[in-house]
C-alpha cells in the first residue's frame, strides 16, 4: 500500500468552498422543492466527505509535525467555529416559536433545541422517526441539526483514533499517515458493513445514526492522506472533476427517501465528492493557477461568488430550514416559486450577517507563541473557549426550559383535572335529554397540553402490545373478574380503552387491551408499510389464536380507515387485497367460535391540528371544525367487513361528535381531538353511549 503523503502546510482551497456551495445548494433545493430534486439530501453526504477530508488531514499533519495532537486546541477550534452561529440560530428559533406557535408546540421545539445544543439531535430524530405517535407532529425547525451532531460525534472519536495511530507509528517506526490509514480503514469497513445491513431493514433510523455515517467521514479522511501522493495529468483532473459532479448530481436527481439509505448507495455521492476533491488536490496541481484549465470543474468551483457562498455555507445551512418551516406555518401552505425566492433571499441575508458578525469574530483568537512543539501547552484562550462553549450550551438549555416549564404547569393541571357536570362532552349531543353545557368554562383539556391527554394503554406502555412482556400490565377493568372483554386494533382502537375499562369494571369483567399503534387488526398488511409495522398481519394471526383460547364474552375492534392511514403514514392497500378482506379473515373465526364481536367505526380525520387551531382561534371557530363525509362512514372497511360476517355488531358514535355533517372542535366544553385521535377526556364521556350501543 502506498504510504499517504502529508504536507506540512495546507492553504485554503477555493474549490472546496465551491464544493460546499454545491452541497448546501442541493440541500436547500431539496427542502424547498423535494419533488423536483428528490435526492437533494445527498448534499449532506458531500458535507461529510469535506469534513472528514479537512479534519483528518489537519490532525495528521499536526501529529506528523509535533508527534502529538493537542486535544485542547482541536476542540477549542471546533467550539469557536461551530457553536456561536449554531447557538444564535437556536435562540432565534426558540424566540420565533414563542411568537408564532401555539403553546402545544412549545415543548416539542424546546426538546429539539436541547437535543441540538447537546449535539444528539440525530438520535432524537432517529428514535422519533419510527414513532407512530409522531406521525402528526410538527416538523421540527431544528431537525437539520442532526447532521451537525453526526459530525461532532465523529470529532469525539477521530482525534483519539489518530493519537493511537501516532503512538503506533512511533513504536513501529512507521509514518503517522500510514498508521492512520490502517485504523481509518478498520473504522470505514465496520461502519460501511453496519450501514448496509442496518439500512436494509431500518433505513429511517440508519439515516440519522452516527455509526452508519462514519465511513463517509472516514473516506474523506483517507482521501486527505492519499490524494497528495498522486500526480494525475490535466486530462485526468478534468475527468475526475466532471465525473464526480455527474455522480453527485445523478444521486440528487434520482435518489429518494424510500431507498435503503445510506447503505451502499450513499457511495455514489461519496465517491463523486472524492473525485471532485481529487481534481483539485493542491500537490497534483503544483501551485495555484498552474496546470489549471478554464474547463476544469475546480476552476468553476473557484469562481468568487461560489467561494463566498461556500464561506457562508455553514450559516446558510443553519438558517434556511427554520426560515422554511416558519414561512409555511405563517402562510399556511406550501412554498411555491415566489415563496421559495423570498426564503432563499432571507436565508442568504441572515447567513451573511451571521458569518460576518458571529462566525468570523469568534473564530479569531490571540495566538500564544510556542517555545517548542513538544512543550506546547494549551493557552488561556483554549480554556476560555471551553468556558464560553459551556455558557452557550447553558444559554440554550435555559431558553428551552422556560417555555417547557410553562406548558408543564398546565400538564400538572391536566393530570389533576376531573370531568364533572360542567364538562358533559359527548353527552351534550345525546339525542334524548342532552346534557346542559354551562357557559364560560375553560376548555378541558387545555389545548396547550392536549397531546398529553392519552389513553391508559399509552400511559402504561401498552400501545405496542407484546404478549410475552406485557401479559399482566395490559389488563384493565376488574382485574379479578371471571369474565373477559378484549379490545384489539390500532391506536384508534386504543382511544376507547378508558370508557371500555369503566364498563368492564362495572360489570365485574377484566379488559384485555391487545392494541398496537399503526397496526389495523387485519390479516392483510398495507402494500407500502415498512419498518416495525410490516409484521402486523402475522402478529394479528397469533393474537387471533390467543383470543380463541381465551373465549372472552366480547371482542371490540376498531381502527383507522385507509384514508386515515394514507394521510398519517402514506400507507395504502391494493384493490386485489383490500383492508376489509383482512378484517373478514379474522372476524369469521371469532364468530364461528360463538364469540360476540362488535366493531366501532372510525371517527372523521381532522384536516387541521385541532388543539393548535382552538388555541389560536377559539373553540367555536369554523376553521377548527371537521366535516363528516357520509360516504366515508358507509365505506369504512370495518363496516363492510361486519356486513360480510353474520352476527357482527356495528357501533356508530358519529352522532355524539357531529351534527348536520359538522363536527365541532369542542363538544360539551371538552376538546374532542388531541391530533387525529380523540382526547382521553372526551373518550371517557362516551362511556354511557358506548355501553348502550354495545348492549351491555
Amino acid at each position: 500500500m502506498m504510504a499517504p503523503a502529508v504536507t506540512r502546510h495546507a492553504k485554503q482551497r477555493q474549490d472546496i468552498q465551491g464544493l460546499r456551495t454545491l452541497a448546501v445548494g442541493l440541500v436547500i433545493a431539496y427542502h424547498l422543492y423535494p419533488g423536483l430534486l428528490p435526492g437533494g439530501f445527498v448534499g449532506v453526504d458531500v458535507f461529510f466527505v469535506i469534513s472528514g477530508f479537512l479534519i483528518v488531514g489537519s490532525l495528521v499533519r499536526e501529529a506528523s509535525r509535533m508527534d502529538r495532537i493537542s486535544l485542547a486546541a482541536f476542540y477549542a477550534r471546533r467550539m469557536r467555529r461551530l457553536l456561536p452561529a449554531a447557538t444564535a440560530v437556536l435562540l432565534a428559533t426558540m424566540g420565533a416559536t414563542l411568537l408564532l406557535l401555539p403553546q402545544g408546540r412549545w415543548q416539542d421545539v424546546a426538546r429539539d433545541v436541547v437535543a441540538s445544543a447537546l449535539q444528539v439531535q440525530n438520535w432524537n430524530q432517529a428514535f422519533g422517526s419510527v414513532s407512530y405517535e409522531a406521525a402528526g407532529e410538527l416538523i421540527s425547525p431544528v431537525q437539520h441539526y442532526w447532521s451537525l451532531a453526526v459530525e461532532e460525534q465523529f470529532y469525539l472519536v477521530v482525534p483519539f483514533l489518530l493519537m493511537a495511530a501516532t503512538l503506533a507509528a512511533r513504536k513501529l517506526q512507521r509514518s503517522v499517515g500510514r498508521a492512520a490509514m490502517v485504523l481509518l480503514a478498520m473504522v470505514i469497513v465496520a461502519s460501511l458493513v453496519h450501514s448496509v445491513v442496518f439500512s436494509a431493514d431500518h433505513h429511517d433510523v440508519a439515516y440519522f445514526a452516527t455509526t452508519t455515517r462514519m465511513w463517509e467521514l472516514g473516506l474523506g479522511g483517507v482521501a486527505a492522506l492519499v490524494l497528495p501522493s498522486l500526480r494525475p495529468g490535466l486530462l485526468m483532473r478534468l475527468v475526475c472533476g466532471w465525473s464526480g459532479l455527474v455522480l453527485v448530481v445523478v444521486a440528487a436527481m434520482f435518489f429518494t427517501t424510500s431507498m435503503a439509505f445510506p447503505g451502499f448507495i450513499a457511495a455514489v455521492p461519496v465517491l463523486g465528492s472524492i473525485l471532485i476533491l481529487a481534481a483539485g488536490t493542491q500537490s497534483s496541481l503544483g501551485t495555484h493557477g498552474i496546470g489549471q484549465s478554464a474547463w476544469a470543474l475546480t476552476s468553476v468551483l473557484s469562481w468568487r461568488p461560489f467561494v463566498y457562498l461556500g464561506d457562508i455555507s455553514y450559516s446558510l445551512y443553519l438558517w434556511h430550514w427554520p426560515v422554511i418551516v416558519f414561512y409555511v406555518i405563517i402562510v399556511g401552505h406550501g412554498v411555491g416559486i415566489t415563496g421559495g425566492a423570498g426564503i432563499l433571499v432571507l436565508s442568504l441575508l441572515l447567513a451573511s450577517a451571521s458569518y460576518h458578525l458571529i462566525e468570523q469574530p469568534f473564530r479569531t483568537r490571540r495566538r500564544v507563541p510556542r517555545t517548542g512543539a513538544r512543550h506546547y501547552r494549551p493557552s488561556s484562550g483554549h480554556r476560555a473557549a471551553f468556558v464560553f462553549a459551556a455558557a452557550l450550551v447553558a444559554t440554550n438549555l435555559a431558553a428551552a426550559a422556560v417555555p417547557w416549564m410553562i406548558v408543564e404547569g398546565k400538564t400538572e393541571q391536566l393530570n389533576a383535572a376531573n370531568t364533572s357536570t360542567d364538562y358533559p362532552g359527548a353527552l351534550a349531543f345525546a339525542v334524548t335529554r342532552p346534557a346542559t353545557v354551562p357557559a364560560g368554562k375553560p376548555i378541558l383539556p387545555d389545548p396547550a397540553v392536549a397531546t398529553k391527554d392519552v389513553p391508559l394503554t399509552t400511559k402504561d406502555s401498552c400501545a405496542v402490545y407484546e404478549p410475552a412482556e406485557q401479559k399482566r400490565s395490559c389488563y384493565y377493568g376488574d382485574l379479578n373478574g371471571g369474565e373477559a372483554m378484549v379490545l384489539v386494533g390500532d391506536s384508534h382502537a386504543a382511544q376507547y380503552v378508558d370508557p371500555l375499562s369503566a364498563i368492564a369494571y362495572e360489570r365485574g369483567w377484566k379488559l384485555k387491551a391487545m392494541v398496537r399503534n399503526g397496526c389495523p387488526w387485519s390479516a392483510i398488511p398495507p402494500s407500502s408499510a415498512d419498518g416495525p409495522f410490516n409484521s402486523c398481519s402475522n402478529q394479528n394471526k397469533t393474537e387471533l389464536q390467543t383470543i380463541l383460547d381465551m373465549r372472552p364474552r366480547l371482542v371490540v375492534i376498531s381502527g383507522m380507515t385507509p384514508e386515515g392511514y394514507q394521510k398519517a403514514l402514506k400507507w395504502h392497500w391494493t384493490k386485489d387485497a383490500p383492508l376489509e378482506d383482512g378484517y373478514v379473515s379474522l372476524l369469521k373465526p371469532l364468530r364461528e367460535a360463538g364469540i360476540k364481536v362488535n366493531v366501532i367505526l372510525d371517527m372523521p380525520y381532522p384536516q387541521v391540528s385541532i388543539p393548535d387551531c382552538v388555541q389560536k382561534h377559539g373553540g367555536d371557530a369554523p376553521g377548527c371544525q371537521t366535516k363528516l363525509d357520509p360516504r366515508s362512514v358507509q365505506t369504512d372497511p370495518l363496516k363492510v367487513a361486519a356486513g360480510r360476517v353474520p352476527g357482527t355488531g356495528v357501533v356508530d358514535l358519529h352522532d355524539y361528535l357531529c351534527r348536520d355533517g359538522i363536527c365541532p372542535a369542542v363538544v360539551g366544553n371538552v376538546l374532542v381531538y388531541r391530533d387525529n385521535h380523540l382526547t382521553a377526556t372526551f373518550a371517557r364521556t362516551l362511556t354511557g353511549p358506548l355501553k348502550q350501543r354495545l348492549a351491555l
